[in-house]
């Protein structure tokens, strides 16, 4: 179902939209120098491009970590390949079975918490394409390259088990030419106490000592990698492993841009699930959204809610959530503050006209070249779309602010980071 607000947004749909299938015009390559500059302050600063974001091509394009011989008993080959992480994630089970189980999702209708979930048939041809061995999926040969290693230590939640978060950014290949179809495997960070948290912050920034991409620098950030992405990290959960959700973002496959979670269950299949803090896209601008957002103004204010599977006795959170450059809002709702934070959160809203992201907050990218980032990562200016009011977004300085906190409680928060205007978003 289309949003009501389509009519709203046609002329910006019109500039950005348009743009999708050739990519995100309105994103620029970030350089290194530019990411050192978004964590700088006057006394602990973080060195973005280091500790959180990192994109540069001498890490992204490692020539023994991006790559793998298909062995498992040399710990760097392939490190950050996502083929061995795959292996890594799949336990004891057939790593190709369980790659292929996961890409044939999108072969067939899904009813994922009530919503059937369309086919997209076109997956068929990355699965056809993709190099195989005895007639099975060649994982040293997976058709993904690596855009970026991030630290999000700003997504923690210790009684969940969870210090942050550390993932890969993957954008899927066709013949070695980039597609509009980046995959994310997010890990969690394996801690329970403000000691734990300290000590993968301590890890993290550490890196900003050492030189981006040499030798000493791929080999300590490797360390950590390891730490949250190997295999068999926590022998109590599904195959032993520390992830938390598999995300894409596509419109390779069909039209629109949709956005889909995957997790694994307690057989160890990674299957499809609701999306995260995103309710079913037919339900924008519905009574439903106006009650939620209402009933739960405090917590989406204070940044700790969450999106339930059902609300109001129906189905509510999302299988999947198409992108059409919208924004989530309803008649009646009381607080615009608490609307944006909402619609903020939600994977669309994140994606789309709330952040006027078009589409990739990380774009794929072509050998020898660093990924893009949004403006929403690195620092823009935006017309609230219900009150015309400005809002900020600089998601990479906030998370570097958070990491800096961390590192050197004393040190003085960054003075244009206020909460009313850089929240960011807590998923994605």
């Amino acid at each position: 179902m289309r949003s009501p607000f389509k009519n709203l947004i046609v002329s910006a749909t019109l500039a950005l939209g348009f743009a999708a299938c050739g990519g995100p015009q309105e994103e620029q390559e970030t350089s290194q120098e530019e990411l050192e500059a978004i964590g700088a302050a006057a006394t602990c600063p973080v060195a973005v491009g280091r500790e959180l974001m990192i994109t540069a091509v001498s890490v992204v394009e490692d020539p023994v970590r991006t790559k793998w011989t298909g062995s498992l008993a040399n710990k760097n080959d392939g490190a950050w390949q996502f083929g061995r992480l795959m292996t890594a994630m799949a336990g004891t089970k057939n790593p190709s079975d369980f790659v292929l189980a996961w890409l044939n999702q999108w072969s067939a209708n899904r009813t994922v918490n009530g919503e059937v979930v369309p086919a997209r048939t076109a997956i068929s041809g990355i699965i056809n394409a993709w190099p195989k061995v005895g007639g099975k999926l060649d994982l040293t040969k997976a058709p993904l390259r690596l855009l970026a290693i991030v630290n999000r230590l700003d997504l923690r939640n210790l009684a969940a088990g969870k210090a942050g978060e550390g993932r890969f950014v993957f954008g899927v290949l066709d013949g070695g030419t980039p597609r509009q179809f980046t995959v994310i495997l997010e890990y969690n960070l394996p801690g329970s106490t403000q000691a734990d948290v300290a000590s993968w912050a301590a890890r993290w920034h550490a890196l900003g000592t050492l030189g981006i991409g040499t030798p000493a620098y791929n080999a300590a950030l490797q360390k950590i990698t390891d730490a949250f992405a190997g295999p068999n990290l926590i022998p109590t959960r599904p195959n032993g492993s520390s992830i938390s959700q598999v995300r894409s973002n596509e419109i390779a496959l069909s039209s629109p841009w949709e956005l889909r979670e995957f997790g694994l269950n307690a057989a160890g299949n990674l299957v499809e699930r609701t999306v995260a803090l995103t309710p079913q896209a037919g339900l924008n601008g519905s009574t439903k959204v106006r009650d939620f957002v209402n009933t739960n103004q405090a917590a989406i204010l204070g940044g700790n809610f969450v999106v339930p599977l059902t609300f109001g006795g129906a189905p509510f959170r999302a299988g999947a959530i198409v992108n059409n450059i919208d924004f989530w809002s309803a008649p009646g709702i009381t607080n615009n503050n608490a609307r944006q934070k909402f619609s903020l959160n939600t994977c669309n809203g994140c994606h789309g006209f709330e952040t006027q992201t078009g589409f990739l907050q990380i774009s794929n990218r072509s050998l020898g070249s660093a990924a893009a980032l949004s403006g929403f990562l690195r620092g823009e200016s935006i017309s609230d779309p219900v009150s015309g009011v400005t809002r900020k977004f600089n998601d990479l300085a906030r998370r570097a602010n958070d990491l800096r906190t961390i590192v050197c409680p004393s040190a003085a928060a960054l003075p244009s980071l206020s909460a009313d205007d850089v929240l960011g978003a807590r998923v994605h």
